[in-house]
This record gives C-alpha cells, sequence and structure tokens, in this order.
C-alpha cells in the first residue's frame, strides 16, 4: 500500500490521515441528529404526520448534503497530497522520506558518440539533475550512487541531499577523475547489488533508477534481468529505467587481431588476420585497416572493399619484424561512434629462429634429413632451426627449450625419455609421430598408447600393410578432413592433392573402432586413406597437443616426400604443433593480473607498466609470501619459507599493452607483456525498443521507462498540473452545491414575521 501511494502523490503521508478527515461530516451529522430531545405532545401530531410524508425526500437531500461535504474533504486532501494518475509524470523528489539508488551504467557501449557528448556524459547530466531536483526539498532524501563496473563498492551510500551535496557530487563526478570503463559489464549483477542494499532497510519509500543505454546485447540473458527486477518490485521498490542514448548510431569495430606468433622469427614473413564486424544496418565501403609496430606506421594497409551489416570479415596479412624482441603490434580503424573498439592489440614475442628437435630412429638419419629439408633447409626463409639427434639425447639434453619435437620410426623409447617427452607436452609442447619400418608395436600399445592414456593416440595392428591398388578408382589416396595443416589442399577440384600416393603404412588394432564420434575419446582423425582406414590423428596431452603419422616420413612408403606439396604441410604441421604457452598472453579488459612467482628466482618488488594516451605509467607492488598453498607467513620462524610470491594488479581497464617488470634475484630485470583488448560485443550498439522492454518485462508492477530527454519526471514542474486544475474547479462547484443544499435544508423564517414579534 505505502508503494502504491508513493507512485500516485508527491506528498503520500498526508493521505492517510487525510482520509481520516473523511469522518468529520459524519460525525458532524450524527451529532446534529442527536443535538434535540424528542417529546411526544398532542400540538405535534399533527405536524409529524405531515412531515412523514416528506420524510423520504428529507433523508435523500440529507444524505446527499453528507456525500457532498464528504467529497470536498477528499478533494481538499488530494489537492494537499499531489494526486499523480500516472506515476511517470511524478517527480522522483517528493516530501516523504525516501532513500533512491541511483545504479548508471558504465560499460564501453555507454562511450557510443554524437554531437560532442556521449552516454556516460548524459547519465553524468541525469545524476546531477536528480541530485538538483531532490535539493528543492533539503534533508528530506537520501541517496546512494553505485556504478556497474563496482556493484558491491557505491560511489555515495545514503547521503542527505542538499544544496551542499549538490556542490560535492559536481566535484566528485568530474570527467577527469569519474570516467565511463572500457568493460563489458552485466546488468543483472548490478541489480542484485542494488537489492542487496535495499534488503535491510526498512521504514522509508525505495526507488531504483537505472540510468543506461539499454543495448540489445544486454538483454540476451533477459530471464537473469527480469528476475532480478522482478524481486525489487516484489520487495516494494520502484524501478525506473532511464535512457542516455537517443539512438542506435553505426559502428564498425576490430573484433580479432591473431596469427602464428609462435613461430615468429627475425624478417620471417608472419601470417597475421584481422576481423572486422559491421554492427550497423547499412552496407560499409572501402574500410581500412591501418597497421603499427611499437608505434610506428607500416605501409601495409588492409583493404575491406565491403563488409554488408551485421556482418563480420576476415582478411589475412603479413608482417616482418626485423627485431628479435617483443613487438607490439595494433591495428585501427577510422574513428566512428564508438572509436574505443576501432583498435587491437597483440604482443608478438619474435625470435632468432624456431627451435625444433628432430629425434631419427635410424643411425643413418635418412628420415630426419627429409625433414629437415623440409622446414629448415634455409632458417633465414624459415624461420626453423632444426636439431637432429638419436634417441639417447631425449634423457640427457633439456627440452623445455624447443618448440616441438619429432619423433621419426622409433623402435622404442626408454622409459626416462618417455617420462621426459610426457613432461614436455604436458607443460605445451607439441609432438609429432611418424612410424616406420623399426616400429615394435608391441611396445607402442603397452608403453606408448597405455589404452589411451599415453603420448600414443591408438593401439597398432602387428604389422604395416600395404594400400591395395585399385585401378578402377580415380580419387586420391589421401582424404583430409578442414585442418590447419592440410591448407593447400583446401578448395574444390584440387589437383595437388591427387599427386599424393601412399604405398604402405600402419593399420590400428582390429578392434579399434574407427568412428570418432561412437569412440568418444579425445583422438580426432584428420586424414583417412581412400580404403577409410585413419593415416592422420591428433589427440591432446596436458597443456600440448600431438600429431600422428601413419606412415613414413621419407618416400619409402609413399612419394609424398618429393611432392612440392609436402613441404607446405610440413611447414604448417611445425606451427600447429610449435608451443603457444610461451606466447605474450591476451585478454579482455578488466581482467586482474595475478602473479606467482619462486621466490629462489625473483625478488618481492613488481612494477607494472600501464599504457596511456600520454604515455606508460608505472605502479610498483611488493609481492606477499605464501606459504603452505596460500597462507600468508607471520611467523619468523626460518623453517617457514614462503613456497610462492603472489601479487595482483586489478586496474586494468585501459586497452593496450601492459608491461608486467620483475626483478630476478640476480638484480636483471625481465618483461612480460600483456595485450588488453574490449570485448567485441560492446560495439553492438543496436538500442532495445521501449516496446521490447515492456514485453520482456511482462505485467511487472512499480516500473517506468523514462525516453531519453524526457526529464519533466525528474523536476516534477508540469507533472500533474491538468488533475490539480480539475479537482480545484470541482471542489469550488462542489463548494456551490453543498452551500446551496445547506442553505435550502436550513430554517429561515420571514423577514416580516421576525420583525413583529420584536
Amino acid at each position: 500500500m505505502t508503494a502504491w501511494l508513493a507512485n500516485h502523490f508527491f506528498n503520500p503521508t498526508f493521505v492517510m490521515g487525510g482520509m481520516c478527515l473523511i469522518a468529520s461530516p459524519i460525525i458532524i451529522h450524527l451529532i446534529n441528529r442527536m443535538r434535540y430531545r424528542r417529546v411526544r405532545f398532542a400540538a405535534m401530531e399533527f405536524l409529524l404526520q405531515s412531515q412523514q410524508r416528506n420524510q423520504r425526500r428529507l433523508l435523500i437531500e440529507q444524505l446527499l448534503l453528507l456525500l457532498l461535504r464528504i467529497l470536498i474533504v477528499i478533494g481538499i486532501v488530494l489537492l494537499i497530497s499531489r494526486l499523480i494518475l500516472d506515476p511517470a509524470q511524478m517527480s522522483v523528489f517528493r516530501g516523504a522520506q525516501s532513500h533512491h539508488v541511483v545504479l548508471i551504467d558504465d560499460s564501453l557501449s555507454m562511450r557510443d558518440r554524437w554531437a560532442e557528448t556521449n552516454g556516460f556524459t548524459q547519465a553524468v547530466k541525469i545524476v546531477n539533475q536528480l541530485v538538483a531536483g531532490g535539493a528543492q526539498l533539503p534533508n528530506t532524501q537520501k541517496l546512494t550512487l553505485i556504478r556497474l563496473s563496482e556493484p558491491e563498492q557505491p560511489f555515495f551510500v545514503e547521503r542527505n541531499v542538499n544544496e551542499d551535496f549538490v556542490t560535492e557530487l559536481a566535484s566528485k563526478l568530474d570527467p577527469q577523475t569519474f570516467k565511463c570503463t572500457h568493460q563489458a559489464l552485466d546488468l543483472a549483477t548490478g541489480l542484485l547489488g542494488a537489492k542487496k542494499l535495499l534488503a535491510g532497510e526498512k521504514g522509508t519509500i525505495q526507488h531504483l533508477h537505472v540510468i543506461s543505454d539499454f543495448r540489445e546485447h544486454d538483454w540476451q540473458d533477459q530471464k537473469a534481468i527480469t528476475s532480478a527486477i522482478e524481486e525489487l518490485s516484489t520487495a516494494g521498490v520502484s524501478v525506473n529505467l532511464v535512457r542516455a542514448v537517443p539512438e542506435t548510431h553505426p559502428n564498425l569495430g576490430i573484433t580479432d587481431l591473431s596469427g602464428e606468433i609462435q613461430v615468429a622469427a627475425v624478417d620471417v614473413p608472419l601470417r597475421m588476420r584481422v576481423a572486422v564486424k559491421n554492427f550497423g544496418d547499412q552496407v560499409a565501403a572501402d574500410v581500412r585497416v591501418s597497421i603499427f609496430d611499437n608505434a610506428e606506421k607500416l605501409p601495409t594497409t588492409v583493404v575491406f572493399e565491403k563488409i554488408d551489416a551485421r556482418t563480420e570479415v576476415t582478411h589475412e596479412f603479413e608482417v616482418r619484424f626485423s627485431t628479435p624482441t617483443t613487438h607490439r603490434l595494433r591495428v585501427t580503424l577510422e574513428p566512428d561512434a564508438l572509436p574505443e573498439d576501432n583498435t587491437r592489440s597483440l604482443a608478438v614475442d619474435v625470435a632468432r629462429s624456431v627451435p625444433i628437435l628432430i629425434v631419427d630412429g635410424d643411425p643413418a638419419g635418412e628420415d630426419a634429413s627429409y625433414l629437415a629439408d623440409a622446414i629448415a633447409a634455409d632458417p633465414k626463409a624459415t624461420g626453423y632451426n632444426a636439431t637432429v639427434e638419436n634417441v639417447e639425447s631425449l634423457r640427457r639434453r633439456p627440452l623445455e627449450g624447443f618448440a616441438c619435437i619429432y619423433l621419426l620410426n622409433i623402435a622404442e623409447l626408454p622409459a626416462d625419455s618417455v617420462d621426459a617427452v610426457e613432461r614436455f607436452v604436458a607443460a605445451g609442447g607439441g609432438l609429432g609421430w611418424f612410424v616406420g619400418d623399426a616400429i615394435k608395436p608391441t611396445f607402442y600399445n603397452e608403453a606408448l598408447f597405455r589404452k589411451g592414456t599415453g603420448l600414443f593416440p591408438i593401439p597398432l595392428d602387428s604389422a604395416p600393410k600395404d594400400l591395395p591398388v585399385d585401378p578402377t578408382s580415380t580419387g586420391a589416396d589421401l582424404r583430409t578432413a578442414r585442418h590447419p595443416m592440410f591448407r593447400i589442399f583446401a578448395g574444390e577440384d584440387n589437383a595437388l592433392i591427387n599427386l599424393v600416393r601412399i604405398f604402405r603404412y600402419f593399420p590400428t588394432a582390429k578392434d579399434w573402432v574407427r568412428d570418432d564420434q561412437q569412440r568418444k575419446d579425445r583422438v580426432k582423425t584428420i586424414a583417412t586413406l581412400r580404403t577409410q582406414d585413419p593415416l592422420f590423428l591428433e589427440h591432446p596431452f596436458g597443456k600440448g597437443r600431438i600429431v600422428t603419422c601413419l606412415t613414413t616420413v621419407q618416400p619409402d612408403w609413399n612419394n609424398w616426400a618429393t611432392d612440392n606439396s609436402y613441404v607446405v604441410v610440413q611447414l604448417e604441421l611445425a606451427k600447429y604443433l610449435a608451443r603457444t604457452d610461451r606466447n605474450p598472453e591476451h585478454r579482455f579488459v578488466g581482467e586482474p593480473i595475478t602473479l606467482s612467482l619462486d621466490p629462489v628466482e625473483y625478488s618481492e618488488t613488481v612494477e607494472i607498466l600501464t599504457p596511456g594516451d600520454e604515455g606508460d605509467r608505472t605502479t610498483r607492488l611488493q609481492a606477499s609470501p605464501e606459504v603452505n598453498g596460500g597462507e600468508t607467513s607471520t611467523s619468523g620462524d626460518a623453517t617457514n619459507k614462503p613456497h610462492r610470491l603472489t601479487a595482483t594488479f586489478d586496474e586494468t581497464d585501459e586497452p593496450g599493452i601492459y608491461t608486467v617488470r620483475l626483478l630476478r634475484q640476480s638484480q636483471v630485470s625481465e618483461d612480460r607483456l600483456i595485450a588488453y583488448n574490449t570485448v567485441p560485443t560492446e560495439g553492438d550498439l543496436e538500442l532495445s525498443s521501449t516496446t521490447e522492454l515492456r514485453k520482456r518485462l511482462g505485467n511487472l508492477s512499480g516500473i517506468t521507462i523514462q525516453e531519453y530527454g524526457q526529464l519533466d519526471w525528474v523536476e516534477g514542474r508540469e507533472a500533474g498540473s491538468e488533475i490539480r486544475r480539475w479537482l480545484v474547479s470541482l471542489l469550488f462547484l462542489l463548494m456551490l452545491v453543498e452551500q446551496a443544499f445547506a442553505y435550502r435544508l436550513s430554517y429561515h423564517p420571514p423577514r416580516g414575521k421576525v420583525a413583529s414579534h420584536k
């Protein structure tokens, strides 16, 4: 009841008390009827008989007079309480004590620009106008301001609204300090945070004002938002949705920048990809993407001739890096409604060459020579540096420095070598298997396959098998799936694959199920023979990946090593296998930087270099010791030594390249680069219409939607003026009728008789 009154009266506290005054004319009426004691005597009998004939008419007239007086009291109460039939017209600040919680959306899409302003600037103006309106009735309102980026940490909490607060708020919401984030934020989380803040409060009228742009993508999880609003409405909170953006603006955004950066080498062309999405409803033509390396613009420009509406298009380009260091690669579009999503950054660690280990089971090393010639005949041209070793090297050489390892025609491996390779792959390294005549199937099945838990993906049959000659077949011996290493064979009617001939291969065990879907393991067949027998397979192992080929790497069992496509496929395979766990990280803005350091190698001093328009800003942190799985050490006990040093940096809202500078115990600094970019979906500026919002909210009560630029509900200047005019006119008319009835029903002796009596 209290919430309903608050939604229909400017001064709801006067309503209940005023309604009690309705009893006053009734009481007066009853008292008047009891004012004289009835005494019956003969002279009055005649008069009573005459009165009874007019009693019904007199009773109706008296009841009408009583009703008129009740209506006059109700009219006066409605005027004092300031009745508003349409709650959407009401000023949010009224005379009753109430608490106004303002949830301001500071997600990236609120940076949407038009006419020298943006959504967040307009939202701040609305907040200032809200408080200015409340200051007209000082100290009768409380205001809490919450940012959607920090729903658990209000910017202001239950501040009394007065002129002093208006001045303070204007300074606190200064554009230089109170800024919109670059993050994608969850509206439902903000609503639940507001609900939690209001839940413990009683005795006041509660209002929640959500100032946002209400993008269509914000309402993808419609149930979570409507559920939160329903909970607020059920709790008696009136919810006011306020638009801060007038209309949908066209926008282009860079949604991806990626490439094979794990094999980046000096002066070797590196294939990169850039994706641009047209979030608007019109075709975009001649879209140009500029490329920067360490802030220096490169001569290459990626041109998208046409991008259809609501469509994402990807183009590939090549870059060359001239120095072996970490490069800051950046691509940009021309500014539009949302310039912040027109830029994307990526850190690329460029090596002099990419080290690869080739282990040949043949002492003559013939298999390794074919592979090494394919991928590293000229390291300056391919970027790979191949090291050829025998099986014994696996037990004495550290493997961590290699990007990937090839094992060619290995008969068997010592147990410690198997352990070393497993550790390498599990940590993120890549492994390539090629079989041959020396293979011992029993060893592979028992020590390497290990019922699907080992380095080898399948159980082998007891011996290799010849691919039968089929003179009637016109198809290729090799059938490839869509996979990066077989990119050269992509496309319809590609004649290159028809030149590859397979003569011999190692079949799988007869009881092994060929269908990947039926097995439901993690092994995937990526190429088969024309007999449907698998030839290439891949499967993950820990953080790394393994690709297995069931024929030879040299032309004993096939002619592939003599075909031109062989070199291309081997180069693509090397890229696919190269470890990616050591690439510079890339994340979305807002994600914290959490460090876990070995105190034996690093000191407690950590510096974070944050990107900005005016250059990098340095923040120094002190890593704290952890003992026994996360507990901070407070004891001076020398035996209680920390296992790790940890530090967390949360101020990652600015897009760009962050530098984490660590200090080794040798006093040599080490830099780690992390690229932070915006979430691509924030570039979709399509607004959800008021009709759609109401449809999604259903029949929830206590909810109003304010269109952009309509601020009468804030100031209340015209709210209810029409109903007040009608009330005053009606009240005047009721008083005239009441006076006429009162005069008619009262006793008025003739003037002549009064004079003669005197």
